[in-house]
């Protein structure tokens, strides 16, 4: 398996994931996309709004580290990256997809899809003032979860965030895409998961982007849950993505 990480973030949020009872079973790889975490941090704007420079990172990975057919799991941004590699690379390598409360469509057309999480720090999440963006940052983090997280990955979510320059989350926010052609398109099996109480990718976007565009309808819908399933509830997470992963392998 494949993880992606969202906005902002790096490999690490996945950390309990990684170190969890999946990994007795499956090889999982987590990667930190370009811009974020230990990955390079290219200047200017053209690396991080051309979806070209992110299908290439994926086929890379998955070439040099010799995955076959992995299934790709997207969180949240990590759908968009998704989305680039479809439309660039197609699906033959794949061996299915596993959205995270992903983002299949951006921009100002896709505004309704997102919640105040979301809306309510997207300037700030841009700004090059290092205590505003700090500031936004912890407000961010803190609204991805319906209950209230532990401080320390309150502020493992914040650090991570930190390390991510002005210009990568400048470009990466001002991107607007539709993907749902590229699902219309893939043949390999598909899953989405969703908090029902998400307040940064609201469960519409499940609900009426990535499900009517999936040839292979399976849904997960978990309650009292916000934009970190595989944290708020790891088990159900582990559970719908082990379930997935067996159909998508028989």
């Amino acid at each position: 398996m494949l993880f992606v990480h969202g906005l902002a973030q790096s490999r690490q949020s996945w950390e309990g994931v990684l170190t969890g009872r999946l990994a007795q079973r499956h090889r999982l790889v987590a990667i930190d996309l370009r811009g974020h975490g230990d990955s390079d941090k290219p200047e200017g704007d053209t690396p991080y709004l051309e979806g070209s420079h992110f299908a290439g990172d994926l086929e890379a990975v998955i070439g040099q580290l010799g995955l076959v057919r992995p299934v790709v799991v997207a969180w949240s941004y990590g759908g968009v990256v998704v989305g680039d590699y479809l439309r660039q690379r197609g699906d033959a390598g794949l061996g299915g997809l596993f959205f995270v409360a992903a983002a299949l469509k951006t921009g100002k057309p896709a505004r309704a899809l997102f919640g105040p999480g979301m809306m309510s720090n997207a300037r700030g999440l841009m700004s090059e003032d290092p205590a505003v963006y700090e500031s936004t940052a912890r407000s961010f983090v803190e609204a991805c979860s319906a209950r209230p997280l532990d401080p320390s990955r309150v502020d493992a979510g914040v650090q991570a965030m930190l390390r991510v320059p002005p210009n990568v989350r400048r470009a990466l926010l001002s991107r607007a895409e539709d993907y749902s052609v590229e699902l219309e398109r893939c043949t390999r099996p598909v899953a989405t998961l969703h908090g029902e109480l998400d307040q940064v990718v609201l469960p519409a976007m499940s609900t009426e982007v990535v499900l009517p565009c999936a040839r292979s309808q399976r849904g997960t819908w978990l309650p009292g849950v916000g934009h970190l399933p595989f944290v708020e509830a790891a088990t159900a997470f582990e559970d719908a993505l082990a379930a997935f992963v067996a159909d998508a392998s028989a």
